[in-house]
């Protein structure tokens, strides 16, 4: 899988995770262009069940995310950068169709994946206007 966004000089992490790209674009959605530390600080939080977004707290979704944010830190320690004060972007994309057969073989069962992306950079969005996201709780 290709980057969406291009650049040498960014650190960077990818994954194909079997969850629901669906659930997995609704969490990347409130996590997008935020700072590191308040990301993985959300994340964290729907795991424990802290906070939630719409009334759902995503946690199989938030424990992978979080697995790709932890993966993402230890990649800036090793490019001697500071994850603390970098931007956070990231998304999901469908993954691969996978089918768990069944006993004749005709028609499987689909298996879900998604492909999630993040990057950390110190722009503040990539030419494009930074919103601010107002979170509910």
């Amino acid at each position: 899988m290709k980057y969406s966004i291009k650049s040498k000089e960014k650190v960077r992490a990818l994954g194909t995770f079997s969850i629901s790209h669906i659930n997995a674009a609704k969490v990347c959605k409130v996590l997008n262009r935020k700072k590191f530390v308040d990301a993985k600080k959300f994340v964290e939080d729907l795991i424990n069940k802290e906070a939630s977004i719409n009334g759902r707290f995503f946690t199989k979704t938030s424990q992978e995310i979080l697995k790709l944010l932890n993966q993402l830190e230890n990649n800036a320690k090793t490019m001697n950068l500071d994850a603390n004060t970098l931007n956070l972007f990231i998304s999901a994309h469908r993954g691969s169709t996978m089918y768990r057969s069944k006993r004749d073989r005709r028609h499987g069962i689909k298996l879900k994946s998604a492909h999630i992306q993040a990057v950390l950079s110190d722009k503040d969005g990539f030419g494009k206007k930074v919103r601010e996201r107002v979170n509910k709780r």
